[in-house]
């Protein structure tokens, strides 16, 4: 776009900002992959006019989590992306809904709201927000319904395994498929409940 038609935009009430998105994850080529069909999701919408973007080669991620040798490695990029959008109301569109790591707005140098413009504004991001809280209400509804269950799972699952007899720990984490130090947690729940009891580290049903 040329320095005119931007300008003109710019009149008519668009803002021109720079905004960095940053992606994490694996493998390397995938989420570069995935930056850019983000950044041309973005471009579909109306009101959104993309001036520039820059995209940086993905780097592998250092942290004590990922020295560990059975750890898959994670690789992080960002793309800086200049745009135009249609006023502070696409603005929030933005960055309620693709959640990008910083926004500086570069022109217009001053913005003029009226009290109403204002209201409507405020009014908007409160109805996004509170549209956010709703679904992560509804997510971690789900997830706790879904831990309940996989507890319940994994305690019938040791208890099937009791069935036969007496069984070590290590035994039993291979069974049903869980580190060791996981597993130990679920014995000491079934022990405190007096389902199961420990002898010589063999764990056997109570009669």
């Amino acid at each position: 776009m040329k320095s005119k038609e931007i300008k003109k935009h710019i009149e008519e009430g668009y803002l021109r900002i720079r905004v960095l998105f940053e992606i994490v994850g694996t493998p390397k080529k995938h989420i570069e992959d995935t930056l850019k069909a983000y950044i041309e999701n973005v471009k579909t919408h109306e009101g959104v006019f993309v001036l520039e973007e820059e995209y940086e080669e993905a780097t592998q991620i250092e942290d004590e989590e990922s020295k560990k040798e059975e750890t898959v490695p994670m690789w992080g990029t960002v793309a800086e992306v200049e745009m135009l959008v249609d006023g502070m109301d696409k603005l929030t569109w933005l960055a309620v809904n693709f959640s990008p790591a910083s926004i500086e707005l570069l022109e217009p140098d001053t913005l003029t709201m009226e009290s109403k413009e204002v209201s409507n504004w405020i009014t908007d991001v409160l109805a996004r927000l509170h549209e956010i809280g709703t679904h992560q209400k509804t997510i971690n509804n789900q997830n706790q319904g879904l831990i309940r269950n996989f507890n319940a799972m994994t305690r019938n699952a040791i208890l099937l395994c009791l069935q036969d007899g007496e069984k070590d720990i290590e035994f039993l984490s291979k069974k049903i498929g869980m580190a060791p130090e996981h597993t130990e947690k679920f014995l000491e729940a079934l022990i405190k409940e007096k389902k199961i009891k420990n002898e010589k580290n063999q764990y056997m049903t109570i009669k």
